[in-house]
């Protein structure tokens, strides 16, 4: 059996990809960031994915990253919403980490074909390339980086976590905290789109 380190942020697309883990029948880890001022909507939403789909879970504080949402308005109209600078670099690179200290030899991601346009960072060319480097600072030098959605549009993994029953209610995706999603960033919209595409009504409404 093969273990792996599933990257777990509370989202869709980390849902689909921690069930695609438990399809492969691998042993898996997950591991998820607590950083500034991260929704506690999306924390609680990791822990009940991970009572459907076990796995040991790696909770790692990084209470010096910031979304370019933390600071002023004069420098959030510098960046992208939900933009973190160099975040990829550095959850990764930590995820290598517990990687090689827990005998993982994959470590999988649910970036999408459309975080892909976003952001530069979840590339398959970036990930391609800070596999080669994480590799070269490691003793063993074994792990690969997986992207299963990698080549998928938000509709397809939505398409996806329906066939596999991924629980919808157990996610969250909105950039804040709250009751209820917010509606209005980015993440919400897109996800508001997918649905509407899907024909299915989101349970977090």
């Amino acid at each position: 059996m093969n273990r792996v380190l599933v990257m777990l942020s509370g989202g869709i697309d980390s849902a689909v990809t921690l069930a695609w883990a438990h399809r492969q029948q691998d042993q898996i880890l997950a591991l998820s960031f607590q950083y500034f001022l991260r929704p506690f909507r999306e924390r609680l939403a990791v822990f009940r994915l991970l009572e459907k789909y076990p796995a040991k879970l790696i909770e790692i504080p990084l209470p010096f990253l910031k979304e370019v949402a933390d600071f002023d308005r004069n420098r959030r109209k510098d960046f992208p919403e939900g933009y973190v600078p160099n975040r990829n670099m550095i959850f990764y690179s930590t995820a290598a980490h517990y990687a090689e200290l827990y005998g993982c030899d994959r470590i999988v991601g649910g970036h999408t074909a459309e975080d892909q346009e976003a952001f530069s960072d979840a590339s398959l060319n970036f990930f391609d390339r800070l596999q080669t480097l994480i590799n070269q600072a490691l003793l063993k030098g074994e792990i690969r980086i997986e992207m299963p959605l990698g080549k998928m549009t938000k509709l397809q993994v939505m398409q996806q976590a329906r066939d596999w029953n991924v629980p919808f209610e157990n996610t969250w995706s909105c950039y804040w905290d709250g009751t209820q999603p917010c509606g209005t960033c980015v993440s919400c919209v897109e996800r508001a789109e997918a649905f509407q595409q899907l024909g299915i009504v989101d349970p977090c409404l």
